[in-house]
């Protein structure tokens, strides 16, 4: 089984660190857009970005497997998410909702702020909303779409064998991060537009000091 195995376990990356790489874009030219796609559906998602840890810092990031037999995208690996319904206050309540529908995490969500929209393979603009969470052992309720709850170590994710994909989309040829991830027992591809917002937020992330510096611009 080929591919990147990660540790089981990393340093953590400290709360500051974070709340800095998620004020960073918003001095860029563009804090609201990340892709560079025009979506062709009007509607909203949002997805939940959740990372786990303790007061030290954020360990790992929670993702997401959806079975081989799902209507929808089956087997990618994606942040809990989904359409905005109309019950949705905003966005951020759209992600609480979606995280809970798709994984059973309603509680103990600390809400950090939102990474720049990214747009989906189905074409519609999505807002990673960014969560802290810190129960000492995580656990899951799965809805039936999905195959696990993938947690991987954030630190190690920054330097991890990230390759990239150049797709055709719209007329646009877009280079999108792509990992190989080999599991115990299986293996699958993190890509598409999971990856390209986990990798946009990674590589502002690897640049943070935690210190709250900030630079002049900021470019995805």
């Amino acid at each position: 089984m080929t591919g990147w195995r990660p540790p089981d376990d990393a340093p953590a990356v400290p709360w500051a660190r974070i709340a800095e790489s998620l004020r960073r874009p918003q001095l860029g030219p563009h804090p609201h857009k990340l892709s560079v796609r025009i979506p062709e559906d009007q509607r909203r998602a949002a997805v939940g970005v959740i990372l786990w840890g303790d007061a030290g810092g954020a360990r790992k990031v929670v993702l997401a497997q959806r079975g081989f037999e799902a209507p929808h995208h089956p087997g990618e690996i994606a942040f809990p998410g989904g359409m905005v319904e109309p019950g949705d206050r905003d966005l951020p309540a759209t992600a609480r909702r979606e995280v809970a529908e798709e994984i059973g995490l309603s509680e103990g969500l600390w809400e950090l702020g939102c990474f720049p929209d990214g747009v989906a393979k189905a074409r519609v603009r999505f807002t990673p909303v960014f969560f802290r969470w810190e129960a000492p052992e995580p656990r899951f309720q799965l809805d039936r779409e999905l195959a696990r709850v993938v947690l991987l170590p954030l630190a190690p994710l920054i330097t991890a064998p990230w390759t990239m994909e150049r797709l055709g989309r719209q007329g646009l040829t877009l280079d999108v991060p792509r990992l190989e991830l080999a599991m115990d027992g299986w293996a699958a591809p993190l890509w598409g537009a999971t990856a390209f917002v986990l990798k946009a937020w990674l590589d502002v992330l690897g640049a943070c000091d935690g210190a709250g510096t900030e630079p002049t611009s900021w470019r995805p």
